[in-house]
C-alpha cells in the first residue's frame, strides 16, 4: 500500500490545484485594470484540459489498484488498465476539475465583490 499511497492522494486530491487556480484567476482578474474575462475563461479552461491529461500521464506511469486490468505491479499499465484509466479520467477527473475550478473562480468573484462593495458603503 505505501508504494501506492501516491496515487491515492493524487486521486483522492485531483480537484485541489484546478480550484486553486480559479481561486488565483478571479483573484488576479479583481486586481486588473482591464476586464478580460473571455481571456480568463479560455486560460481556466485550457489549464484544466491540461490537468487532466497530466493527471491521466502521471497515473499512468503508477497504475493504481482500483482500475480494471490493473495488475499488482503498478508499473505496468495493460491496454485494458489504460482504457479503464483514461475513462476514468475523463469521465470523472475532467468534469470534476473543471467544477473545482469554475465553483472557486465564482465563490471568489461574489467574496471580492461583496468586500469591495462593503468597502465602498462605509466610504
Amino acid at each position: 500500500m505505501p508504494d501506492r499511497l501516491p496515487s491515492l492522494v493524487v486521486l483522492v486530491g485531483f480537484w485541489i490545484p484546478p480550484a486553486v487556480a480559479g481561486w488565483v484567476a478571479a483573484g488576479s482578474r479583481h486586481r486588473s485594470t482591464r476586464r478580460r474575462a473571455p481571456a480568463t475563461y479560455a486560460i481556466l479552461a485550457t489549464f484544466v484540459v491540461a490537468y487532466a491529461a497530466a493527471w491521466f500521464l502521471f497515473n499512468l506511469g503508477r497504475m493504481p489498484p482500483y482500475i480494471p486490468g490493473a495488475v499488482r505491479d503498478p508499473t505496468i499499465a495493460t491496454p485494458r488498465a489504460v482504457r479503464g484509466l483514461a475513462i476514468f479520467a475523463s469521465a470523472l477527473v475532467l468534469p470534476g476539475s473543471a467544477l473545482a475550478c469554475a465553483l472557486a473562480f465564482r465563490w471568489r468573484v461574489r467574496m471580492v465583490g461583496r468586500t469591495s462593495h462593503s468597502r465602498a458603503r462605509r466610504a
